[in-house]
């Protein structure tokens, strides 16, 4: 659990911090490093805690959407946070940008954290 956590957390942080850095629509913004700090803290609960349950529950819709419902599932959490966190704001395509770096950032972290 403390590994997911950690892996989510700086999943989450080089997401937004790439996200907001490489785009010129300016699809994820941020006051401060501090917001980006706690932005890191909220993904890493999120995705600990209450998504694994949403993904639960919604595995049928996911099936007939072929996995694409796993998406906005992400994407959810991913603006979920920024506004939770304050200080931040995300588009709906930084949500979905910003979550499949995330996925993939904190799939990789989680690896090399796992074993």
């Amino acid at each position: 659990m403390i590994a997911r956590f950690i892996a989510y957390a700086i999943g989450g942080t080089v997401a937004a911090l790439l996200v907001a850095t490489i785009s010129e629509q300016r699809l994820v913004s941020y006051e401060n490093i501090s917001t980006v700090a706690i932005f890191a803290i909220v993904i890493g609960l999120l995705n600990a805690t209450i998504v694994p349950v949403l993904r639960f529950v919604s595995f049928p819709l996911t099936c007939l959407t072929f996995g694409l419902f796993a998406l906005v599932i992400n994407a959810a959490a991913f603006a979920l946070a920024a506004v939770i966190a304050g200080g931040m704001t995300v588009t709906f395509w930084g949500a979905v940008i910003g979550a499949l770096v995330a996925s993939v950032a904190s799939g990789a972290i989680y690896t090399v954290l796992d074993e």
